[in-house]
């Protein structure tokens, strides 16, 4: 085949990893120097009336609203604070936090949504797995992206050597690169 469709191959594989990579250093770039990224004012406020069942357990009752309202995200059993009469509890998820406040007695459900902002997003997702319940399919598809990332980076990295050892080998081009990718490993070692 010729040297152009194996550079065209390199591209495409590069573009395809290219939000991955970035995301994955602008996270890591957060999570090393502990940047609070978080955006945590209040941008919209909805109350509801709601049915659930009284006997049952705290996080079961959140969960229920949860699922009830078709909301997706995680409820934090350790946020879950009741009083006699009301029950506060969060919803949250990769964008959003969700602070919720039941009346136990009416059944009147306040929320105050509070999106996290661009930057939290990406921070979150550095460990994202794609479980987040009642979640949309394209969302649960991001451990697969993962996975398919790494594989065509790797696909990528093999043609991009065979490329140059076959079409434009030179010895100073195997010390400068080489050079840098050593004092690369070194440096990200001792951070």
């Amino acid at each position: 085949m010729r040297k152009s469709f194996w550079i065209k191959i390199h591209v495409y594989c590069g573009l395809f990893t290219s939000f991955y990579l970035l995301a994955f250093g602008i996270s890591s770039i957060i999570l090393n120097h502990k940047f609070n990224v978080e955006k945590d004012e209040v941008t919209d406020a909805w109350t509801s009336h709601i049915n659930y069942t009284p006997s049952s357990s705290y996080l079961d009752i959140a969960l229920q609203i949860r699922d009830s309202l078709d909301l997706m995200g995680w409820v934090p059993p350790w946020e879950i604070k009741k009083d006699s009469l009301t029950l506060d509890f969060k919803i949250t998820h990769l964008g959003k936090t969700t602070d919720f406040q039941l009346n136990l007695q009416s059944g009147m459900l306040q929320a105050k949504e509070r999106p996290k902002g661009f930057l939290a997003v990406v921070n979150e997702l550095h460990f994202f797995n794609g479980n987040v319940p009642n979640a949309p399919f394209l969302l649960r598809t991001w451990a697969v992206y993962q996975w398919l990332t790494l594989i065509v980076l790797l696909i990528s990295l093999f043609i991009g050597i065979w490329i140059w050892i076959r079409y434009s080998y030179k010895m100073w081009e195997l010390y400068v690169f080489g050079g840098l990718f050593l004092i690369s490993i070194l440096l990200m070692a001792l951070v």
